[in-house]
């Protein structure tokens, strides 16, 4: 079961609570959903030693049994975000725990500011198996291409309506989601600019909403 984590986003996904990670404690959660009584508080805070912590405040629920691994690789993404001429995106699998890390540049040891990101990820991603693809293009770079492209389709694709998509980081790509009916139209017009950058795909299902597919 992939997740998907937005790379902002990216996708690209949540996460066993527990027993991993402390609890996040809400400083005002009010009447947020998400937030809720913890029973075995009390129990883990023992384990760790503590004694007289203030264990009645709510605290984030983790509906998917998954938020100590999402909260790791979040830091992960933060990690590249700060070189972002590497970052190509990531994903991540919770039930391998494996998270793939796309990195713009070769990754067969002979750019030593790859080799220099690589080995921060690997400090960072402890518990998790990584791996390591080379891509052509940073997530920046398709995320501004794809903001251009969705906020002007009526200049260069006057007339047509339906279409959706973003940037999908398995295939270092912008994609552009188009209605069936209307996809021999679409395809001339994303043929026009010329850009391998964008890709098309045609669909019979609402086009996905227009965000980066960042994991899955």
């Amino acid at each position: 079961m992939m997740r998907r984590i937005s790379a902002g986003v990216l996708a690209v996904l949540a996460v066993a609570a527990a027993m991993m990670s402390p609890p996040v404690v809400s400083a005002d959660p009010g009447d947020d959903p998400g937030y809720g009584l913890y029973p075995q508080r009390d129990d883990l805070l023992r384990s760790k030693g503590c004694t007289d912590c203030v264990t009645d405040q709510p605290v984030k629920i983790d509906i998917t049994g998954t938020a100590d691994l999402q909260a790791q690789v979040d830091s992960i993404a933060e990690l590249l975000s700060e070189a972002s001429v590497l970052d190509g995106g990531l994903s991540w699998d919770a039930d391998t725990r494996t998270v793939v890390v796309r990195l713009v540049g070769p990754v067969d040891r002979s750019s030593p500011a790859v080799e220099q990101m690589k080995s921060s990820v690997r400090a960072a991603a402890k518990g998790f198996t990584v791996e390591f693809q080379s891509v052509k293009y940073s997530r920046a770079e398709l995320e501004q291409l794809s903001y251009r492209l969705f906020s002007s389709t009526d200049q260069w694709a006057p007339g047509l309506t339906g279409a959706g998509g973003g940037w999908n980081a398995y295939i270092n790509r912008v994609e552009v989601w188009v209605p069936a009916e209307t996809a021999e139209s679409w395809t001339e017009r994303v043929t026009v600019l010329n850009d391998a950058r964008v890709v098309i795909q045609t669909s019979t299902l609402p086009a996905p909403y227009n965000s980066g597919f960042e994991s899955g």
